[in-house]
């Protein structure tokens, strides 16, 4: 737990402006603990690397791709970075012991396609661990909104093209030789709907921009208190911590293992 309250306090602080990025990151986090990274290792979805610095301090990732892994390199998580498409890696078969993706096969519109490609360059006998969206977190967000249209409009905003079950992910890994070793579930209603609130919020246009850009790199997000406003999100954020894993939840951790 203090672990877990370490990494979270400092999401907090380094993504104020983005408060339900930073909640949900620190779940994702906390999910993602105890995986060891057995070299090489790879990371699908690296971005910038900002995220992984916080999520991942005491581990060091042989491989990180992104379509724009720009500054990843720099954070000193991922020994080599490169540009690339997920469903077209440029590794050889049977590359790597562990391949980690968070919160990123849902973007990507081919995903089977990309599962094929993990499968291809994982070794045999290696681990792939993801965390994605459940259908669990659509159906709650379906409800927290006013129309179908407007969960489309959600969905073209952040980029979801899926939201799969369990079940669903079973079937496409076994059918490219990964078998499931662990499914769990997390993030839960009360947690959906905090966030949600949060990311209206920081999404919201006052003029030509979203509202957490301004409070990041705008001199008007000098205004806000800053100091007062990490403090709040601590204090409010903090009951999310106590119990991680639940029956139904929008997010859900998937490990596979490579026949």
């Amino acid at each position: 737990m203090k672990k877990n309250k370490k990494i979270f306090n400092k999401l907090i602080e380094k993504f104020w402006f983005v408060p339900h990025d930073a909640l949900l990151r620190s779940l994702d986090s906390s999910a993602l603990l105890k995986i060891k990274f057995k070299s090489p290792s790879l990371d699908i979805g690296c971005g910038n690397g900002q995220m992984s610095l916080l999520m991942y301090p005491n581990q060091k990732i042989d491989v990180g791709i992104d379509l724009d892994p720009t500054g990843a390199k720099e954070v000193g998580v991922y020994k080599k970075v490169i540009a690339a498409d997920a469903t077209k890696l440029s590794f050889k078969t049977n590359s790597f012991q562990t391949i980690i993706s968070n919160s990123t096969f849902e973007h990507i519109p081919q995903d089977k396609k990309a599962v094929s490609e993990v499968a291809r360059v994982l070794k045999k006998g290696g681990i792939f661990t993801m965390t994605v969206p459940s259908p669990y977190l659509q159906t709650s967000l379906r409800k927290l909104m006013n129309s179908d249209q407007q969960l489309k409009l959600f969905d073209k905003r952040i980029a979801h093209f899926h939201y799969r079950s369990e079940e669903e992910w079973t079937k496409i890994f076994e059918q490219n030789k990964l078998k499931v070793i662990f499914k769990k579930q997390y993030f839960p209603q009360p947690e959906i709907q905090t966030w949600y609130r949060f990311f209206k919020l920081t999404t919201w246009k006052p003029y030509k921009r979203e509202l957490w850009s301004y409070l990041q790199d705008s001199p008007y997000g000098k205004l806000i208190p800053k100091g007062i406003v990490i403090w709040f999100l601590k204090q409010y954020f903090k009951k999310y911590l106590k119990k991680l894993w639940v029956k139904e939840g929008g997010m859900q951790l998937i490990i596979a293992q490579k026949q």
